[in-house]
């Protein structure tokens, strides 16, 4: 399934084709920059044939797998399998689980109080932007797991959590400000939205991008948006 392509087609514009090869951000960037070009009842048809898609791919994956495994045991069973067609089947069963297990991501800042950002003018643009900066993925380093100040996601080390709203969990839902600030990351202590097509449209101009459907902003950037 490593080589698995996944397929989106629609009216009046041309076939794309999305790997799961990318990794996570990137593919995430790709298919949010594709979908802003789709009106909703489009997106939504999407979506929903993707999901079939992908739900019926996985159920079938499983099925064969099941197949196989019952398959050699029977072989093993009736003795038509060798002691050493055992031994490979065994070595073969590890390099799979092997790939089943996320990479390990660590970001290779040394000391990330030693760097700074371009200056950003965040408050009074963030009833503007909905602060969608805090929704990217961000890796942490060895020195921010060492000092043991920021969660990280168990099934994905060392990536930074985000709740069910789509936001980095450390974002606070009232004050929409960062709870960890003083020990963020040098990710989100260098980066820029000034050049970044996720967030503005035109940053001189004060234009944001579309917010992505998944994030739900923090209750008080709500609040100033509809005032």
């Amino acid at each position: 399934m490593n080589a698995q392509t996944w397929t989106l087609t629609w009216t009046s514009a041309p076939r794309i084709h999305i790997t799961s090869k990318l990794s996570a951000p990137i593919a995430r960037d790709l298919a949010y920059r594709l979908t802003t070009q789709m009106d909703d009842a489009r997106l939504h048809a999407a979506l929903q044939q993707l999901a079939g898609d992908s739900t019926q791919a996985l159920q079938g994956v499983a099925e064969l797998q099941q197949q196989l495994e019952t398959l050699i045991e029977i072989m093993l069973g009736a003795g038509t399998l060798r002691p050493g067609h055992a031994e490979l089947i065994a070595r073969l069963r590890k390099r799979v689980e092997l790939s089943r297990t996320t990479p390990v991501a660590l970001a290779a800042e040394s000391d990330k109080y030693s760097v700074e950002g371009e200056p950003i003018d965040c408050e009074s643009r963030l009833a503007l932007c909905q602060a969608r900066c805090c929704s990217f993925g961000v890796v942490l380093s060895r020195q921010d797991v060492e000092e043991g100040q920021l969660r990280w996601e168990l099934d994905r080390p060392y990536r930074l959590p985000r709740d069910e709203t789509g936001y980095c969990a450390n974002l606070g839902h009232d004050d929409a400000r960062c709870q960890r600030y003083d020990h963020r990351p040098a990710t989100c202590r260098t980066y820029t939205c000034r050049e970044d097509r996720r967030v503005w449209l035109d940053f001189d101009a004060r234009i944001p991008a579309p917010l992505a459907p998944t994030l739900i902003p923090p209750g008080r950037l709500t609040t100033k948006r509809d005032a």
